[in-house]
């Protein structure tokens, strides 16, 4: 399981879930292709996830992959087409986790539909990590769990059997005890977007477009 980045630090692979077709979304875009102060939601994610400190990061698309990775084509990132997107999150979850480096000891899960989230935030999670024993690390605001989710490579195997429309969250159940908080100050950083309504009004906050400082 071991590996290390240059600096030193144990390795951690993130994988940017971007291949859903966001039915609850609506507008012409998909949520991952519709834009947040002129930047498609996955573009910010990713330049998130490239600010902290991972080992590699990767993409997994699916719906309209084309567009998705064109958007992200000037970027650092490993593209993985998911062609059985349609059957779920968990298809993608599966298909980025075949590509994981082997010297990756863990995963971090990030979605695209977060556009607060910070590369700060991000390294917390992974600083945690890399100083505890835990094997699930996740922000937490108020006793409200949020994503991104870390899982260490011990738990892979049990992620490669998830099926449906469904994250890691059914593994994160199942091992109460291995799971470390990462208490955040407050809770923009986890609000998500379901609707372009929400994305607008979330666009709308003063401030909202700082979501790239640590």
């Amino acid at each position: 399981m071991g590996g290390e980045t240059g600096g030193g630090q144990i390795s951690v692979s993130a994988i940017l879930l971007a291949a859903g077709g966001s039915e609850r979304f609506g507008g012409d875009l998909p949520k991952q292709l519709a834009l947040f102060h002129g930047e498609p939601l996955v573009r910010r994610a990713a330049r998130t996830a490239l600010a902290a400190t991972f080992a590699e990061v990767l993409a997994v698309t699916g719906h309209r992959a084309e567009e998705v990775e064109a958007a992200l084509a000037d970027l650092d990132v490993t593209f993985v087409r998911n062609p059985e997107w349609t059957e779920g999150q968990s298809t993608s979850v599966k298909a980025g986790l075949a590509r994981v480096a082997p010297s990756s000891r863990a995963a971090l899960f990030l979605p695209c539909d977060q556009p607060l989230l910070t590369p700060g935030i991000l390294d917390r999670i992974l600083d945690a990590y890399r100083a505890t024993s835990g094997r699930i690390v996740l922000p937490v605001h108020r006793g409200r769990r949020g994503s991104p989710v870390l899982l260490d490579r011990s738990l892979f195997p049990e992620l490669e059997q998830i099926t449906g429309d469904t994250g890691g969250r059914q593994v994160v159940r199942h091992h109460p005890h291995d799971v470390v908080e990462v208490p955040l100050a407050n809770e923009s950083s986890l609000t998500d977007v379901d609707t372009v309504e929400e994305l607008k009004a979330l666009e709308a906050r003063p401030g909202g477009v700082s979501s790239l400082r640590r």
